[in-house]
């Protein structure tokens, strides 16, 4: 009777060890399972931190606060992100806005190669010296 009763319990199976339960086969289908709920929040988040981004004068609809709002509000059934990029962000497409588009008829940032203030401030002095470095003469 007392070896029925050692086989009864889980922790005396094996020698003595505990039972080990793989998970392994269950994987994908867990991932799966994830899945949409991790693409949800990607929406979500991208939704709400371009929000807090577009200036607010380009917001359409509501004001800015409102869309935050709804945004985090009904973010997690998808109805506040799609509201948002259906009628709340400004129109021009999906994607990055350029800087010169925001804030009125600024050329916005350019990078130093393409700016010709920055190339003008490079400017080789007037004095050359056509001797090797370190062949200066001495001042005075």
């Amino acid at each position: 009777m007392r070896s029925s009763i050692k086989h009864a319990l889980p922790w005396t199976r094996h020698g003595g060890r505990p039972a080990v339960r793989t998970t392994a086969h269950r994987e994908p289908a867990t991932m799966l399972r994830i899945l949409p709920f991790l693409l949800i929040l990607a929406l979500w988040i991208y939704t709400f931190v371009d929000c807090l981004n577009t200036p607010e004068k380009e917001v359409r609809g509501l004001p800015k606060i409102a869309w935050v709002l709804i945004i985090l509000l009904f973010g997690e059934v998808l109805l506040g992100p799609v509201a948002w990029l259906l009628a709340g962000r400004p129109r021009g497409g999906a994607g990055p806005r350029p800087y010169g588009r925001r804030g009125g008829g600024g050329r916005g940032w350019v990078a130093p190669d393409d700016n010709p203030e920055f190339l003008k401030s490079l400017k080789p002095d007037e004095k050359k010296d056509d001797g090797p470095p370190g062949d200066t003469p001495p001042a005075g």
